[in-house]
């Protein structure tokens, strides 16, 4: 990986500043994209790194991220779109599906599908020229049901098909896409209602390892699952439906 180019969404905690800082580590040139300017902006500059303000839920914004990155530092090598949200805060309970807010189910169908559907469509007109990977952070919510935040389930589910298809669609081209879907992992969305429950957390670290795995070696179209800190990860198949 050494002098090559990263790039992570909502890179500026948890799951994403850790995959940056694995990334960093191992001479990656890392272009951090988040909203959050002054967290983003003090771990890049502790990682060397580039910062770029995006709103991934926005195409332009999209577009323009790219193009600066090429700018500033070139075409991206290794790309961990990662940035997600839940229905609602960590300390705003749970609503059901017919009290959520419009608000609400666009931001999060904005940030968690349609980030990555943006994220693809700026990145892959570039990247297929040189290759790389790209792993998405998905959910084993993406696998299962979710009763407390069924939108998080859904659009987790939707990632899952869209990192498949589009790893189908780009079969033989030098571009690997796929998923990590972990469980319960240390952030700051994951809702102290589940924390409460006994939910088993794995740090972000650990899970940033996964990730890195996925870039330098995951096969296109692989659907990896880690469920805890104590459980090796393992790849997913699809269904195959024989009708019988």
């Amino acid at each position: 990986m050494q002098g090559k180019v990263g790039m992570v969404t909502g890179a500026a905690g948890g799951i994403g500043a850790a995959v940056s800082r694995q990334l960093a580590a191992r001479g990656v040139r890392v272009v951090l994209l988040d909203t959050n300017r002054s967290a983003g902006e003090a771990l890049a500059q502790s990682l060397g790194a580039t910062f770029i303000r995006c709103d991934v839920s926005d195409r332009a914004a999209w577009s323009a991220a790219v193009a600066d990155c090429i700018d500033r530092v070139g075409i991206p090598d290794y790309v961990h779109l990662n940035a997600g949200v839940m229905s609602v805060g960590a300390r705003e309970g749970f609503l059901p599906i017919e009290a959520l807010p419009l608000e609400n189910y666009r931001r999060i169908v904005g940030v968690n599908l349609d980030g990555v559907v943006f994220g693809l469509q700026a990145l892959l007109p570039h990247m297929r020229e040189r290759g790389g990977a790209i792993t998405v952070t998905a959910s084993m919510v993406g696998l299962i049901p979710l009763p407390v935040d069924p939108m998080y389930s859904a659009t987790k589910h939707a990632l899952i098909g869209l990192v498949r298809s589009v790893a189908a669609a780009m079969s033989g081209a030098p571009v690997r896409l796929n998923a990590i879907c972990p469980g319960g992992v240390d952030t700051a969305i994951v809702p102290e209602a589940l924390r409460a429950g006994g939910m088993s957390m794995m740090s972000s670290e650990l899970l940033a390892g996964d990730v890195i795995d996925l870039l330098e070696r995951g096969a296109s179209g692989e659907i990896r699952v880690r469920l805890s800190a104590d459980r090796p990860a393992f790849a997913v198949e699809a269904p195959q439906l024989t009708g019988e």
